[in-house]
């Protein structure tokens, strides 16, 4: 394991002990937590010399490319993409080999040619366009692929490589996604849109009339349909429990088929293209035999993002990535890092963890995730770990855990895209049961929770902002109480006038609270219900998730992370000032303090430590 130990000079100006006096941080680079060197593939083209190639796409912290590794000698192209912005990646290969790339902000289609291994830019037909989920070719060679913010259809022929912006297909400016693209034969193209509500436009490639072809009642739901391609070359789709057919004018309900697959999407000669396994080998089946072998090949792996580092037990430090969401270890006292394999199956992102007598509580997106974990018993399949729900209706985003004054555990939540108003969420750690309070602030999420032992209540702060491409109703955010007794908001407050919204708040052991805002932060007694105190930090753009767990070391301070600096907040006289700075908090995305008083945090794929002067 690479350890790297960087020295970085920071000046202390804290009030008190810490005024006038310089130290020397120790920032540790700790190494990578998660390498994921398996590798699935979209489709497999024949390269003009008679090879073929099977491609996949890298999206990590060291490049953004499309990747093709050749099934004869496992060597991989690498076709990068990064300067063109990060986003997803679509790609899709002719017949004759040409592999064409949707990708970047503003989208740019690509035309990339094994043989000579030119990648050409073909241009950008439409901003904005910054996000995609799916993308389809008709029967002219026109490839399609649907975008956001604006739900513009683009396309590219690729036959001509030319490119052109079919135009927005929803109406409504609540709408931004296409979610699902289908062709059919006749070359209508079907564009899924949502997800604030269903929405299904057929777009006629000949005649460029569109249609919403939903009723009014199956548009009303939130989320978005799906659609494919059938194997008689109609398009079908489903709304909910609805299937149906789809027509340029309208749907029949009941009529419906498989999706229509390329029997040689995955075919190379005589073999079937299996995925690249945990010692990068790539599997391949002879087709008539049945028979397995192996490539080696020479990909290295991915390695993935460092999202959450959330908390630690029993000497060791918690945290999970993002695409996908995999947990991780590290020992506190060797600096080992453990990848704990697939403890959140479906996740992409995991947004915290929180320690409790019966084991590792996990909060994932999509749609609020939630596993338990006892590290201290042998993982078991559909024991440990084990799943409490795999979704929270009408919910996405489950931003941090907190035990109650009541022992349960509870966390706020964004809601789903498109729409407006959390939730605030109970889960019984004894029962691994779950409760669900929606829309307690109007129209406003829940990002973050502090516990108020003294009168058995929950402070939580709350933001205008709701599911992604949500437009706000409201001009200001809240502060407010819930008590937990009468499962009822009893006050709210606005401590900063104007905030939109209020992020992270730690309790200090005199039961006041500190909480932050992107503007500065705010101090209140929940008691009292006064806000006794305001003032500004030290940084401009905070890292999630804002604040330590709770106050830290002799004098209490309220740590946090911002721009490339840590900084603390001193109760004594709050004065909130910066204890140090390096280039990797610049990145940091995750922190946690442990027991010792070292701040752990994830920088990229990085995780790395760094021993707070929290005992002057």
């Amino acid at each position: 394991m690479m350890k790297l130990a960087l020295i970085a000079l920071c000046a202390f100006t804290l009030a008190g002990v810490f005024s006038a006096m310089a130290d020397e941080l120790q920032f540790e680079n700790l190494g990578v937590p998660v390498t994921i060197r398996e590798l699935s593939f979209r489709f497999v083209s024949q390269h003009p010399d008679g090879g073929h190639i099977a491609w996949s796409h890298y999206q990590g912290d060291d490049r953004r490319a499309v990747v093709g590794v050749r099934t004869d000698t496992g060597v991989t192209t690498w076709v990068d993409v990064g300067r063109y912005g990060s986003t997803n990646i679509r790609y899709t290969a002719t017949d004759e080999g040409q592999v064409y790339i949707y990708t970047g902000k503003p989208g740019h289609f690509l035309r990339h040619d094994p043989t000579s291994g030119e990648t050409t830019d073909l241009g950008v037909p439409g901003k904005p366009a910054s996000y995609w989920m799916h993308d389809a070719t008709g029967p002219d060679g026109v490839w399609y692929v649907g975008t956001y913010p604006r739900t513009y259809l683009m396309a590219c022929d690729l036959k001509t490589g030319e490119i052109r912006n079919l135009g927005k297909m929803a109406e409504d400016g609540r709408e931004r996604y296409i979610t699902r693209v289908a062709v059919s034969d006749d070359n209508v193209i079907y564009c899924a849109v949502g997800l604030h509500h269903r929405e299904l436009w057929a777009y006629d490639a000949r005649s460029g009339e569109k249609h919403q072809i939903l009723p009014d009642e199956m548009t009303e739901p939130q989320g978005a349909p799906s659609v494919w391609t059938g194997t008689d070359g109609k398009v079908y789709g489903r709304a909910g429990s609805t299937r149906f057919q789809c027509r340029p004018d309208g749907i029949v309900v009941g009529e419906t088929l498989a999706e229509r697959r390329d029997p040689d999407a995955f075919r190379a000669g005589e073999y079937a293209v299996g995925a690249i396994d945990n010692q990068g080998k790539l599997r391949l089946t002879n087709t008539e035999t049945k028979e397995a072998s192996f490539v080696q090949t020479d990909y290295e792996g991915r390695a993935v993002n460092i999202y959450s580092v959330a908390c630690e037990r029993e000497g060791k430090v918690y945290g999970g990535t993002v695409f996908p969401g995999k947990p991780f270890s590290c020992d506190t006292q060797t600096g080992e890092l453990s990848y704990l394999g697939d403890l959140a199956p479906g996740a992409i992102q995991i947004y915290d963890i929180i320690d409790h007598p019966k084991g590792l509580f996990l909060a994932s997106y999509m749609g609020c995730k939630l596993d338990v974990y006892d590290p201290d018993s042998p993982i078991e399949r559909g024991v440990n770990p084990h799943r409490i729900t795999s979704s929270i209706k009408g919910h996405e985003r489950p931003n941090q855990w907190e035990k109650g004054p009541d022992g349960k555990l509870y966390f706020g939540t964004y809601p789903a895209k498109g729409r407006l108003g959390g939730a605030l969420v109970q889960v019984d750690p004894e029962t691994l049961t779950f409760k669900t309070w929606p829309n307690i602030v109007t129209d406003q999420s829940i990002p973050y929770l502090t516990a108020i032992p003294e009168t058995g209540e929950l402070l939580g702060c709350a933001t205008v902002g709701g599911g992604s491409s949500a437009v706000p109703s409201q001009k200001e955010a809240c502060v407010f109480l819930w008590d937990i007794e009468t499962e009822k908001v009893v006050w709210t407050c606005k401590p900063i006038e104007g905030a939109r919204t209020y992020l992270r708040a730690i309790r200090t052991p005199d039961g006041l609270v500190y909480g932050v805002v992107p503007e500065g932060f705010w101090v209140i007694d929940p008691e009292k219900r006064q806000v006794v105190a305001t003032g500004e930090l030290p940084v401009k753009t905070l890292r999630f998730p804002v604040l330590a767990d709770a106050p830290v070391g002799p004098r209490g301070l309220i740590v946090g992370l911002g721009d490339d600096a840590v900084f603390a907040i001193d109760p004594a006289d709050n004065s909130a000032t910066v204890l140090g700075r390096h280039e990797s908090i610049a990145r940091a995305h995750g922190f946690c303090v442990s027991r010792d008083g070292a701040l752990y945090y994830g920088s990229g794929a990085n995780l790395w430590r760094c021993e707070l002067p929290l005992d002057r």
